[in-house]
This record gives C-alpha cells, sequence and structure tokens, in this order.
C-alpha cells in the first residue's frame, strides 16, 4: 500500500474519543491511510488504539511510530520502549519506524548505543516495515547523516513555506532529493502558524481563492514540492479534518502566481515580530517551574497577528498563578529541546513585558 499524500499527524489529538473516531473515520472514508504518533505524544498512542486500530481493519491504513534518543541509554531501553508502542497501539508491528527528532547529539547517541542497527534488525524481523528518521538541526548534519545511512528508508523534514522562503527548509529539501530518499514532511502549517496569519495576508491569500482556507495555502505548497511523498497535518478537530480532505481531494498543485503572494505574505509576516513556535510541547517536561511555555508564546503571537490585546490579555490571566511567563527563572534547561531553536527564556520575558 502506498501512503497518501495527506497524512494523519497525531500529536495535537484531542482527548474525547468519539472526536478522535469521527477524525479517523472521515480521513480513512476520503481514502487516506497515512497516521503518525510517537511514544512522546501523551496518551497519542492510545488514543490510536481506541479511536483507529479498534475500529479499521489493520491493511487500512499505515502507521507510524517513533523511537525518542533521549529516552534511551542502552540497546535494552530500545526494545522496551517500542515493545509498549506496540502495546499502547495494540499492533503487531509499524509500517513506519523512525529515530525521533535526530541531530548532531542525538546522532552521536544513537551510533554509540547501536540504535540504527536495532531498528535495521527490527525490520529484518518484520515489526518494522520501513526505517527512518525524522530531523532537527542544520543542512550540513542533515547530508552527513543521509551520506552515513544509506540503508535508511526515508526521512522526515520540516518543510513549510516561511521556514523555505525565510529559513533553511528549501536546503533540507535539496539534501533529501540529492540522497533520493522517500520524504515526508512534517510541521506544513510551522504549528499552526500559517493558518492564522495578520488581516493584510490573509486578504491577499483570500482575493485569489475565496473559499480556501488559510491553512491549505501552507498544505499545498508542501504537497507541491518535489520528491514529497506524504504532508503530515497534525489534526486536531473533524473541522481540520474536513478541511484537509477538501484541499487533497482533488489535489491542486501550486501556481506561479499563488508563489508569488506567499512572498508577499513572508513580507507582511517579517514585520510582525512573533516567535517561531509551533507548539509541539517538547519544552515542557524540561521546565522545574512548569510553565506554560506554549500557551504563554501562542497568546503573545495571536497579539503579534492583530489579534486584540485586550482579548489576549484576558487569556493570559486564565494561566495558573506560577505558571506565566514572568515566573521563568531563566535556567535554560527547555532551550536543548526547542526543535526550533528557540531562545526560550528570551521569549518568554519578551511576554511578560506585553502581557506581566
Amino acid at each position: 500500500m502506498k501512503p497518501t499524500l495527506l497524512g494523519f499527524g497525531a500529536m495535537r489529538l484531542p482527548t474525547d474519543v468519539t472526536e478522535c473516531t469521527k477524525m479517523f473515520a472521515a480521513y480513512i472514508e476520503s481514502g487516506g491511510n497515512y497516521i503518525d504518533t510517537a511514544y512522546v505524544y501523551d496518551g497519542s498512542e492510545e488514543m490510536l488504539r481506541k479511536a483507529l486500530v479498534s475500529k479499521h481493519p489493520r491493511d487500512s491504513y499505515l502507521l507510524a511510530d517513533k523511537m525518542p534518543p533521549w529516552s534511551v541509554s542502552s540497546i535494552k531501553d530500545c526494545g522496551r520502549i517500542f515493545a509498549e508502542s506496540l502495546k499502547r497501539c495494540s499492533v503487531d508491528y509499524f509500517d513506519y519506524y523512525l529515530l525521533h527528532s535526530m541531530g548532531k547529539d542525538s546522532e552521536k547517541k544513537a551510533k554509540k548505543i547501536g540504535m540504527y542497527e536495532w531498528a535495521q534488525e527490527m525490520k529484518k524481523r518484520g515489526l518494522i516495515r520501513h526505517v527512518g528518521f525524522s530531523f532537527h538541526d542544520s543542512p550540513a548534519i542533515l547530508d552527513k547523516m543521509l551520506a552515513e545511512h544509506t540503508d535508511i528508508d526515508f526521512v522526515m523534514l520540516q518543510i513549510n513555506y516561511a521556514d523555505v522562503l525565510r529559513g533553511s527548509s528549501g536546503d533540507f529539501h535539496k539534501i533529501a532529493l540529492k540522497h533520493k530518499k522517500t520524504l515526508i514532511v512534517m510541521e506544513p502549517i510551522k504549528g499552526g502558524t500559517l493558518a492564522s496569519l495578520p488581516k493584510a495576508a490573509e486578504a491577499l491569500l483570500k482575493d485569489v481563492r475565496p473559499s480556501d482556507s488559510i491553512a491549505s495555502w501552507a498544505m499545498r505548497y508542501a504537497a507541491s514540492l518535489e520528491g514529497v511523498q506524504t504532508v503530515l497535518s497534525g489534526m486536531s478537530s473533524l473541522a481540520q479534518v474536513e478541511d484537509n480532505i477538501r484541499t487533497f481531494n482533488p489535489f491542486e498543485p501550486m501556481k506561479d502566481n499563488e508563489y508569488a503572494l506567499l512572498e508577499q505574505v513572508m513580507e507582511i509576516l517579517g514585520k510582525e515580530g512573533s516567535i517561531p513556535c509551533t507548539g509541539c510541547k517538547y519544552c515542557l517536561p524540561e521546565c522545574p517551574e512548569g510553565i506554560e511555555i506554549d500557551k504563554c508564546l501562542a497568546i503573545y503571537n495571536g497579539y503579534k497577528r492583530g489579534d486584540a490585546k485586550w482579548n489576549r490579555e484576558i487569556m493570559y490571566k486564565t494561566i495558573p498563578r506560577g505558571k506565566s511567563a514572568g515566573d521563568c527563572t531563566v535556567c535554560g534547561a527547555c532551550v536543548p529541546r526547542c526543535p526550533q531553536g528557540i531562545d526560550i527564556p528570551h521569549a518568554l520575558k519578551a511576554v511578560d513585558i506585553e502581557f506581566g
């Protein structure tokens, strides 16, 4: 079974089983089949068991899961975590399996422990069908890793028009093509950032495609890139599933005039001063103070993109005492876990200045 162009990212699932069941049913009934989760996505694997695995034949979907190198000290840990993921999902194998959030430091650890060899052994035993890794580091590191690991089947990269037009994602894309690796795209909407644009930017896009959502532009951009097999969308509601289905059924590649419009969008975004947080929450477990980092940054970004300040101030006041931006002790424990390379204490300081 070949993966569909639209993939279902299960990082941001709601906690209601009935809602998730409807979401997966709509996705599969539309022809979608690639569903991505991870060991560290809180509750995601268990929700997949309840809302997907127990409701649909195993051969009707492709399931991807991930091994967190930061939780591994030995090959025994790999076996334990892998077995736990299989049990949580209630499946006998994973179609796609990744070493999660790889970069220079995690690569050294994975090679020292033998994680790549372990994954290939699982593949030989039929417990994994395709081996790959997701990546967060520099283009040079990606090039080196793909040159060394010629036996991996695919790579998952963060690619969206913001990071291509004003960042290094374009280089990542070229490197994946150079090494002839199957490419799966994550964060095509940059954690929701590209689904809610400043009013001037939204007006530009709506003038050309008035019936399309703002998010659909980001999805179509990523899916139009050469060599992309699947574009993951971290869907958290049935409405988002239905919007993505409309975008991909049928899929219409980007046109030259639309690429030009996205350049204008980036010019507007460049003036807003928002923080490039995708809401992945990887930083949260590292914070000794329990700061609600993702909420603080999301509230700040909403204001920077044109939402009324009084509205964002009300939202900020709902953060529990001791968990807001001003309670950050600047210990820096969160910074190494941020895939976007954000100086989180500095960002929280900006939030505190605005709303504290």
